[in-house]
């Protein structure tokens, strides 16, 4: 066991510099395996191999089905506030599309669940329409603007995490943006069409984003407040 010189952070065996003041590490009495040992926690995320990630995502599905049949059954029966069961049923399918499909993928590919997660997503606020009685003119003026800023946005950041191994720092930032250009465009659209609870909620998120992108930038600076959080949250 050992400890910086400077600041008295405890050391792992396999340190070269101070992660909280970023001092060298210097260990005369290490022996040579000591010095080259791997870091106790490794960046690299590793699946093992004998893992069923089909079996676990079959069991989710049979599990998800379950109050999808119920629901459509009892349905059957009892139709006095019409096709409920349509919300059920569609708001599982999309969860199912969004978080179970890629477990079947042998390898994930970012840009076709893009594709096919906007495609559900516009094909599951469609349903609601019919379902609440309203027209295609609110779906095309107000809905399809709002995922389609998502969408795009999503897109970006797809983009642009895969061009490089980005620090979490800079993933927040990117994140907060991407939200804070979201609630921008859900305010706009609300303003346009006097729906006052939309813009303020868009107000509230946009703020909140802020703040958030703030912290990001500060720690994304900051190699201290950065090696801090990073010590005490393994982040």
């Amino acid at each position: 066991m050992s400890y910086c010189v400077k600041c008295g952070v405890e050391l792992d065996d396999s340190a070269k510099k101070c992660p909280l003041c970023d001092t060298s590490v210097y260990m005369p009495n290490a022996d040579v395996s000591a010095k080259d040992a791997p870091a106790p926690f490794s960046q690299k995320k590793v699946i093992p191999k004998d893992a069923k990630k089909e079996f676990a995502a079959s069991v989710i599905t049979v599990l998800l089905a379950i109050p999808m049949i119920v629901c459509g059954i009892v349905n059957l029966f009892y139709r006095k506030d019409g096709f409920w069961s349509a919300y059920v049923i569609t708001s599982v399918l999309l969860f199912w599309i969004i978080v179970i499909l890629p477990f079947y993928l042998r390898k994930i590919r970012p840009y076709l669940m893009w594709f096919i997660d906007t495609a559900a997503v516009l094909a599951y606020v469609y349903i609601f329409f019919p379902l609440r009685n309203e027209n295609d003119d609110y779906y095309l003026t107000v809905a399809l603007p709002i995922i389609a800023a998502v969408s795009v946005c999503v897109l970006l950041f797809i983009i642009w995490a895969r061009g490089k191994e980005r620090h979490w720092s800079a993933i927040l930032i990117h994140i907060a943006l991407d939200i804070a250009l979201i609630s921008a465009v859900t305010g706009i659209i609300s303003f346009y069409y006097s729906v006052s609870w939309g813009m303020i909620a868009s107000v509230i998120v946009f703020l909140s984003v802020l703040s958030l992108m703030g912290f990001g930038i500060y720690c994304n600076r900051s190699k201290k407040v950065r090696a801090w959080l990073e010590k005490k949250f393994f982040i």
